[in-house]
């Protein structure tokens, strides 16, 4: 009996492409339906429904390119789109970028769902998109670079241990007849994570809002910081 024929690779859900520094991952797919139920008098099932079908889909990359921003592309300028036509059509509601730093490549990763019945259209009915570009950083893809400026760095008191920013838009379905009829992508926002070896501080604001930062000092380590912040995007 021979090895069973698996299938060994991640699939380019999303078309970030080799020839721009991206390399697929993992990429994964979850059913997900509501069922409509009635019960019996006597309390057992009478009948069910099984309605408002589709699939969940995620996909992630490494980057191996030198300029992060650009080679996103529309994935930035253009975040919440539809990608690919008919019953493969995918809304995208979530970008997440990670700088795991120590010289590690960047990873990406982009969540979104189509629908069984009705599916999202780009052209009879596309959803709000946002630009999200000025928010990413102008990166090389290796280490860390800064989501808001710290003087603590400057000061040689902090340093960029890693770094994560999520992005993400509210999408609305509407269900009628028992399947999907309708949608559109709102109140979208970014959320950054930066953490430090040593103590940051004197946080620039610019766009963003609600800047927390939690400082750890401890007598078996050297100090460590945290900052968080989020801002908004509207639509274009």
């Amino acid at each position: 009996m021979s090895d069973a024929a698996v299938d060994l690779g991640a699939t380019d859900v999303w078309g970030l492409t080799t020839t721009a520094g991206f390399h697929a991952q993992e990429s994964s797919t979850e059913d997900f339906s509501t069922e409509s139920l009635a019960l019996a008098a006597d309390g057992d099932k009478a009948c069910s429904n099984e309605h408002n079908k589709g699939e969940n889909v995620e996909a992630r990359y490494k980057y191996c390119g030198t300029t992060l921003r650009t080679s996103l592309g529309v994935t930035l300028t253009s975040f919440g789109r539809i990608v690919g036509t008919g019953a493969a059509a995918i809304v995208m509601t979530d970008l997440e970028i990670n700088m795991p730093g120590n010289g590690e490549q960047a990873e990406i990763t982009i969540r979104g769902h189509r629908h069984t019945t009705n599916n999202h259209s780009a052209t009879t009915n596309p959803t709000n998109v946002f630009n999200v570009a000025s928010i990413v950083p102008v990166a090389s893809g290796l280490g860390v670079t800064a989501l808001w400026v710290s003087a603590g760095e400057t000061a040689n008191t902090a340093s960029r241990a890693s770094a994560t920013l999520s992005i993400s838009c509210n999408h609305v379905d509407k269900e009628a007849n028992g399947g999907h009829f309708t949608a559109e992508s709102i109140t979208c926002r970014a959320d950054g994570t930066m953490d430090y070896e040593g103590n940051a501080s004197t946080i620039t604001p610019g766009s963003w809002l609600q800047i927390l930062s939690t400082q750890s000092d401890e007598n078996e380590g050297q100090d460590t910081s945290q900052v968080t912040a989020h801002q908004y995007v509207d639509a274009t």
